[in-house]
């Protein structure tokens, strides 16, 4: 691909399909080109009190949840504070919600995956998520594929913590067919009660790594995204715990062969913090408890009548001219977050009060980060 800062050079599908899926493709090339500010939005510097002020709709990052309050006052906190008085970077979006729809303001943070690239006088307020980007050949398609994106994210999320009960899954028949000569154990799983919306989970194991990933929806589609998700992390999870992978090349935290005496998940904040890195995330597939952890939250089942609730508000940005790629944030989803940060206690209780939830866990709580995140 094109040349661009905060652009990698290439883009990966992975699927599980008889032939080549070339609208995945094409979906995929877009979303990871436009994932990075090439100059298309409308930006406007000012702070949140005055654009209230002019009347507009304003997404504050505190009603968000993506950071627990009581650690942004912790000394030496890497993210900046989140001050309504202070002058930011804000871009065009639309919200949809119970009322209708409204122009109104993102934060620049959060629309972009990777803002430090393009602004990085820019402070961030906020960790940024790979969720919630959306491509296809059209507008609607795109911003379909965005607010799905923050659904799975959202079910994967609770269900590692215990609030989304899961209940098992068939195979669909293609996804058998396809599966036959497979030398991975496969594992299906649904949750559609305490989440937005209906998400099958696939688990993929090698004998020694046990990766997830999750799909919208239970048919052959959804599975086949579930699935290609969870391969995906098994192939960098791998890489990671091969020392001559060219990952171990690039010097970012966390990119280093497991050891029995590493600890990926430690309980306390500043322990945390090096978990900034991604691909820390996918280590944590490499640690035998998070294994454990892992095979016993997939043989929890939980068996009952479906009650899935909805989304009720959601803020889109155009990341392109043509409105074929997009970013949807809503504020009622619980993101796959950083592991260095957890989650406003407010949004977690939130979650749980969803129809069909199972009450706050200890490890929801806890919130520990969830194995390829």
């Amino acid at each position: 691909m094109p040349d661009a800062t905060g652009v990698d050079a290439h883009a990966v599908v992975v699927d599980l399909a008889r032939e080549v899926d070339h609208a995945s493709i094409d979906a995929a090339v877009r979303r990871h080109w436009w994932s990075a500010d090439h100059g298309q939005l409308e930006q406007r510097r000012a702070s949140a009190h005055a654009l209230a002020a002019e009347g507009a709709a304003v997404l504050r990052p505190s009603v968000l949840g993506w950071v627990d309050p009581a650690e942004r006052a912790e000394p030496g906190f890497p993210l900046g504070a989140a001050d309504d008085g202070a002058e930011r970077l804000w871009v065009r979006a639309r919200r949809d919600g119970p009322t209708g729809s409204a122009e109104g303001w993102m934060p620049y943070t959060a629309a972009i995956a990777r803002p430090a690239d393009a602004r990085p006088d820019e402070p961030l307020a906020h960790p940024p998520l790979l969720g919630g980007f959306g491509a296809g050949a059209s507008a609607a398609h795109a911003r379909r594929n965005a607010e799905r994106s923050v659904v799975v994210d959202d079910a994967l999320w609770c269900w590692w913590t215990g609030l989304a009960p899961a209940a098992s899954l068939d195979p669909s028949g293609e996804v058998r067919e396809l599966w036959a000569d497979a030398e991975l154990d496969l594992t299906l799983r649904r949750l559609d009660r305490g989440v937005l919306g209906p998400v099958t989970l696939a688990a993929v194991d090698d004998g020694r790594i046990l990766t997830v990933g999750g799909g919208y929806g239970f048919d052959a589609s959804g599975q086949r995204a579930a699935i290609a998700r969870a391969l995906w992390q098994l192939t960098i999870a791998r890489s990671l715990d091969d020392p001559r992978s060219t990952l171990h090349a690039l010097g970012v935290p966390g990119v280093v062969p497991h050891r029995a005496d590493r600890r990926y998940a430690p309980g306390d904040a500043h322990g945390r913090r090096r978990l900034l890195d991604p691909l820390a995330h996918v280590q944590l597939a490499l640690d035998p408890r998070v294994r454990t952890a892992l095979r016993g939250r997939l043989d929890d089942l939980r068996p009952g009548p479906a009650a899935v609730s909805r989304a009720t508000e959601t803020w889109t940005v155009d990341l392109a001219r043509d409105g074929r790629v997009v970013r949807v944030v809503t504020p009622a989803a619980i993101p796959l977050p950083l592991g260095a940060f957890r989650l406003d206690p407010a949004l977690v209780a939130a979650a749980a009060r969803r129809p069909g939830a199972n009450p706050v866990t200890a490890a929801a709580a806890a919130q520990a980060p969830f194995p390829g995140w």
